[in-house]
């Protein structure tokens, strides 16, 4: 079987965001992703999806030339998708988990295709109340697609601690500093892909899978980097959505940069290092559980550094890439962000402000989500951006 890659010739950008729907008194999930999308404006509607469960919605971008316009993108369809939430008495909420929702509540999109999940994972599928975002960037060539994506699962693990905005679940502080990322890792077929040989491999484990009926499509497949053949791009699926516009814009611009780079290498003939699974996968499970406060073996190096480092080993491969594409600014913002602190910290300090009462903290950051939809500051300073936190 074959699955044809719709090349890009560009690298160009898509984001994917995932939101929660909530109830602005009371912070509870509210099963109203049907109703938001009946009053969505016709241009709109094709830039929205169902997911899973029916309080969530995602906003995904048109396709972007650049990074800035695709975060511009996202500004204006959060400011549009947050105004259907309020004419139902709704708001979104921008965490990667919902702090208390009971799994027992959880009320499933009804599509074939998510009946199809819902049957298959059962209580897996009720408790992945989580909300990502997803970044994708297009590649010119398929060969050229899977190497990139073998050659970035090196950064799974710092961009899992970047972006980590999710410690709490169930009621309580997990100690996680992604939870998300436990949650939906409990899926099949996610967390650290296989290396690939070549497209020809990788439609031979599609068809393989398919035939086994384990998938019914590829998207069916949620690695933590994947190909989109659809898209024609490569895309990682590691992070937890991000309240500030400006950690998402860091986030795709590193990742932008990484794919430029390591396209460029392809071209230039440099053999794929292999990369030691063993060190990919601890370096995940450090990113989840301990953020940015951890030691990892470096995948590729092998030489024991803190996560820390190796994210700024990251963002110093992707610095030349990036200039070509004129987002050095976003990787300075980036820098900050591994300086000071993942969402997870600035949530964590939130609770602490609101005597330790989750439903307290809920609110706030319901409340500074909504601030940020109305009012994003996208050329704000990066000390800014880092202090949100989120």
């Amino acid at each position: 079987m074959q699955y044809p890659f719709n090349a890009s010739p560009r690298p160009t950008v898509g984001i994917e965001e995932e939101f929660q729907i909530c109830d602005p008194e009371t912070g509870e999930l509210v099963p109203r992703v049907n109703e938001l999308m009946a009053r969505a404006d016709e241009d709109i509607k094709k830039f929205l999806a169902y997911d899973l469960i029916q309080s969530l919605i995602e906003s995904v971008t048109d396709i972007g030339e650049t990074v800035d316009d695709a975060i511009d993108d996202l500004a204006q369809k959060r400011r549009r998708v947050q105004g259907y939430a309020e004419a139902e008495g709704c708001t979104l909420g921008i965490t990667g988990t919902h702090p208390w929702a009971d799994p027992r509540e959880t009320v499933f999109v009804e599509t074939e295709s998510y009946r199809w999940v819902r049957d298959q994972l059962r209580y897996v599928a009720n408790r992945n109340i989580s909300f990502g975002l997803h970044v994708h960037v297009g590649v010119d060539d398929q060969e050229r697609a899977i190497y990139v994506a073998n050659r970035v699962r090196r950064w799974i693990g710092p961009f899992i601690a970047v972006a980590a905005n999710s410690p709490f679940l169930d009621g309580v502080d997990t100690g996680w500093d992604s939870s998300r990322s436990f949650v939906f890792g409990t899926f099949p077929r996610s967390g650290v892909p296989p290396t690939l040989r070549s497209w020809r491999h990788y439609e031979q484990v599609m068809a393989g899978l398919q035939e086994a009926g384990s998938i019914t499509k590829p998207r069916h497949i949620w690695w933590n980097v994947r190909c989109h053949p659809t898209f024609g791009t490569v895309e990682l699926r590691v992070c937890d959505v991000q309240m500030s516009l400006g950690r998402t814009a860091a986030i795709a611009a590193v990742f932008q940069a990484l794919v430029v780079a390591y396209a460029d290498r392809h071209r230039q003939g440099e053999a794929a290092p292999e990369l030691e699974r063993s060190f990919l996968e601890d370096a995940r499970f450090k990113g989840m559980r301990f953020g940015l406060d951890a030691e990892v073996m470096d995948p590729e190096l092998r030489d024991l550094v803190p996560m820390r480092d190796l994210a700024l080993r990251m963002v110093a491969f992707a610095a030349d890439a990036a200039q070509q594409l004129g987002t050095s600014r976003h990787l300075d913002v980036f820098r900050a962000m591994v300086e000071r602190g993942n969402g997870s910290c600035y949530q964590r300090r939130v609770l602490a402000e609101s005597g330790g009462d989750i439903r307290v903290a809920q609110l706030r950051l319901l409340r500074e989500s909504r601030a940020l939809i109305e009012s994003p500051d996208l050329d704000q300073a990066m000390e800014k951006v880092a202090d949100t936190g989120c």
